[in-house]
């Protein structure tokens, strides 16, 4: 059977930790930036102005390898609509780059104190983007319609995930779940597997319906040794996941959870050194099986196959709005790439990168 939680690819296996800095969702655009790019708990916050195709994505990346190579992590933070680009990395917990271009504005709060503006307009010829309005606005009008065609698939979706949860609702034993979910967190605290964290839930997209089709990150399993696949049955894994979070919380493990754009249900969970994802058990996983916690006789097989089928269309249907929007996207990147004196704008990433390094140094 065809589910809507079917038919994302996985961008990762090495090791690096990866996001998506915002998610495509039923109710439109819905981004973490706010948190991402808190300037209040960073020390410094760099907001890159440019338009697309400027060289905001090759900025970030060069800052987050530099960092990494001189010893400090690095969070990468994928564009929710091409995940092969960023949209913001937090180096060392304490530096941050973002894009700060629409739809996701970012404005300095404590400018020069700790924000810093990088202006990417200075290395393009305006005189070409001049010349290119009338496309532009072409393309631009283009791709904002087909982002709208995809948020009614997205919408009609997420009110099919609302009637699975209902669904699952009905079928499933929550006594018996959350007596499992305590036993288990507390053998886990005991073997001292999930570490302290703090109090609170932490979300992040680990899902993301993009111009490139559907993708998803691997970061909840990054850094863990100890997985857990919770097999899915009747749709019941959409309600013992929120639970694990909360006894997780509960007992300050800190659970950091990567959460799907369509109905915001939690795809995965790490805490400490455990990872906990929905999906079947692979070699070296240890299988909670869903089955367990289903009152069959109380299971609708029918509405459920056939919800799941009309949602994951309209899933697929989004994800096709949204190529074609890619195609007006890309035609602006290259409008906006033959515009940019690439060497001065090299020169002034090394200048960036170089400066980023320093205050990664000083402590």
């Amino acid at each position: 059977m065809r589910r809507m939680t079917d038919g994302y690819r996985e961008i990762g296996g090495d090791g690096l930790v990866r996001w998506f800095a915002g998610a495509n969702t039923e109710n439109g655009f819905r981004g973490s930036y706010g948190d991402i790019a808190d300037e209040a708990r960073l020390e410094r916050l760099y907001i890159i102005k440019g338009g697309p195709g400027t060289g905001k994505s090759t900025l970030m990346r060069q800052a987050a390898e530099a960092a990494e190579r001189a010893g400090f992590t690095a969070v990468r933070y994928l564009c929710g609509s091409d995940p092969e680009s960023l949209d913001a990395v937090v180096l060392d917990g304490r530096i941050a780059l973002a894009d700060g271009t629409a739809p996701h504005p970012l404005d300095m709060r404590y400018p020069g104190a700790s924000s810093s503006l990088v202006d990417l307009s200075p290395f393009w010829d305006a005189g070409i983007l001049t010349r290119a309005s009338g496309e532009i606005r072409e393309l631009t009008a283009g791709k904002q319609g087909a982002y709208r065609e995809a948020y009614r698939f997205l919408s009609a979706a997420g009110r099919m995930e609302e009637e699975l949860v209902g669904l699952a609702e009905d079928c499933f034993d929550g006594a018996k779940a959350e007596g499992f979910v305590g036993r288990l967190v507390k053998r886990l605290r005991r073997e001292r597997k999930l570490g302290a964290g703090g109090g609170g839930i932490l979300r992040r997209y680990s899902h993301a319906v993009t111009m490139r089709g559907l993708w998803k990150t691997d970061a909840v399993t990054v850094g863990t040794s100890v997985r857990f696949a919770v097999e899915d049955a009747f749709g019941t894994s959409r309600l013992l996941m929120p639970m694990l979070a909360e006894a997780l919380a509960g007992v300050g493990a800190g659970p950091v959870c990567g959460i799907r754009p369509v109905g915001g249900g939690i795809a995965g969970i790490r805490a400490g050194d455990c990872a906990f994802t929905v999906g079947e058990a692979g070699e070296g996983d240890v299988p909670i099986r869903m089955s367990r916690f289903v009152r069959r006789e109380f299971a609708e097989r029918g509405r459920m196959r056939l919800t799941e089928r009309i949602g994951a269309e309209l899933m697929t249907a989004a994800s096709d709005a949204l190529s074609r929007a890619a195609d007006c996207h890309f035609g602006l990147e290259a409008i906006y790439g033959s515009a940019m004196d690439y060497d001065r704008m090299a020169a002034y990433r090394r200048e960036v990168t170089a400066e980023i390094a320093d205050r990664l140094s000083e402590r």
